[in-house]
């Protein structure tokens, strides 16, 4: 949200360690041809569409046709776990993807809006902020507003689960699709991170799949949820097996500490 493909600072500067460090090639997910039209496809869009999308440019792309690795940053982390669950299904010669990490991922989405910042000059995300503020489960907002369809209201659950239309099709919350589950089960490998200061993330846990309850008004860790005790997307499945592994760091939303992220990420993960 608020990143492109190629951000020299951000994701630029990951796909560049990553190439140099290994001598492999990395694809930065790119939804627009334009850096600024890939940016606002961070705001603006129909998520499952931009999934679609990227799972037909995933299995054409002969570089990844053996196989691959997937790093998901804030929403993207959710995003790459959709194309883990999903793209096998759409596309038949989709390479398999061996370990997926998401960092400050909103797995089990978010009950309040991210804000845009210290950049009040920020004109485009401040009308972004102000649409949502119109309701997350409108018509309109929930078939074009990315952060609308991973927006999950504590109090409005049922609305939830019947306006929603990404996230509780990848968590398998309506519709138990054995597909989604089988294909997530099949990672070696699924490292998540939370970061330990995030104040964009509401709550910061759902990046470890934690979820609020608008009861206990705690939020509920993955292990005490029926969503990992009855296993709906192979959660359990990969812990039992030693292929879940979920893990805090220190600092606010995407602050990347990157002496951390090459000797424990690219080298430790990857190499």
């Amino acid at each position: 949200m608020g990143d492109s493909c190629c951000n020299e600072h951000s994701m630029g500067r990951v796909k560049h360690l990553i190439e140099t460090e290994l001598g492999v090639d990395v694809y930065s997910v790119q939804l627009a041809e334009k850096e600024d039209e890939d940016r606002d496809a961070g705001f603006f869009g129909n998520v499952n569409d931009q999934v679609a999308k990227v799972c037909e440019i995933i299995a054409s792309d002969a570089r990844l046709s053996k196989g691959y690795n997937a790093i998901g940053f804030s929403q993207g982390g959710q995003f790459l776990r959709a194309v883990v669950e999903v793209c096998p299904t759409l596309e038949p010669s989709m390479p398999k993807c061996s370990k997926l990490i998401t960092f400050g991922g909103q797995h089990q989405g978010v009950m309040d809006w991210p804000g845009c910042g210290k950049d009040v000059s920020d004109l485009f995300c401040r009308s972004f902020e102000a649409m949502l503020g119109w309701g997350a489960y409108s018509d309109f907002l929930r078939q074009r507003v990315v952060q609308a369809q991973y927006f999950k209201d504590p109090l409005k659950m049922e609305t939830y689960l019947k306006k929603n239309i990404f996230l509780p099709g990848i968590n398998n919350e309506v519709h138990r699709n054995p597909q989604y589950k089988e294909n997530l089960a099949s990672l070696d490998l699924l490292l998540l991170y939370m970061w330990k200061g995030d104040t964009t993330v509401v709550p910061k846990e759902s990046s470890l799949f934690g979820v609020y309850n608008a009861t206990t008004k705690k939020v509920t860790p993955l292990k005490e949820q029926a969503f990992y005790r009855e296993d709906w997307i192979g959660l359990r499945e990969l812990d039992e097996q030693g292929k879940l592994l979920l893990d805090v760091i220190e600092g606010n939303h995407m602050e990347i500490d990157w002496d951390f992220f090459n000797s424990t990420i690219v080298h430790g993960f990857l190499s």
